[in-house]
């Protein structure tokens, strides 16, 4: 199948991304400048890391998020998400991490340590659980949204820095990577960013 044909049988939930690591203090500085509208949000995530590097899992909350890959074009990543409150909806082997993790009891009242459930998970399921605090700067400019993210490795008190650009329109997103200045940077996403391994 071709690039092109693969791309228009993608659904119509999957954004382009391009993200990249490190303090970058002027593209920082350009997105507020351009930005339409501002807003802060605090996040506790834990990654479910496995060895396909095209699917891309965390819990927040009482949800498992999941994205994958469906297709690259001009540097840019394009990832379709969908979130996930039953192991019945959820791909392999994220259903049954679903089950294994209970995360149904994370919709009800009952007391529920997710770090707790990630240790007694069966270590054939071949999963890295990364637990991380994120403090993001969400931007609006247009059509497109942009992050500014400092993410906190729960473990390791390690702290990274993360900007990224996403959309549905490759040209605009194309346009506003060069405005930032961040033509030549690598885009990798953050569970490959995380991973312990």
């Amino acid at each position: 199948m071709s690039k092109k044909n693969r791309v228009e049988e993608e659904p119509r939930n999957a954004r382009f991304e391009y993200r990249v690591w490190g303090k970058h203090r002027k593209a920082e500085k350009l997105l507020r400048k351009l930005a339409s509208e501002e807003t802060r949000h605090d996040f506790e995530d834990c990654y479910l890391l496995i060895d396909d590097p095209t699917l891309n899992a965390k819990v927040r909350g009482n949800t498992l998020k999941i994205k994958q890959l469906v297709a690259e074009d001009k540097g840019f990543e394009r990832w379709v998400a969908q979130k996930h409150l039953s192991s019945d909806t959820a791909p392999t082997p994220f259903d049954v991490m679903f089950d294994e993790l209970e995360l149904e009891q994370l919709q009800c009242d009952a007391p529920y340590d997710l770090a707790e459930a990630v240790d007694e998970l069966d270590p054939d399921l071949g999963v890295r659980a990364v637990f991380v605090s994120k403090h993001r700067h969400r931007y609006r400019i247009g059509n497109l949204r942009a992050e500014v993210t400092e993410i906190e490795m729960v473990d390791t008190d390690e702290v990274l820095w993360t900007l990224a650009i996403e959309g549905d329109d490759l040209n605009e997103l194309v346009a506003l990577r060069k405005l930032l200045g961040l033509r030549d940077e690598p885009n990798t996403p953050i569970h490959q960013a995380i991973d312990p391994e």
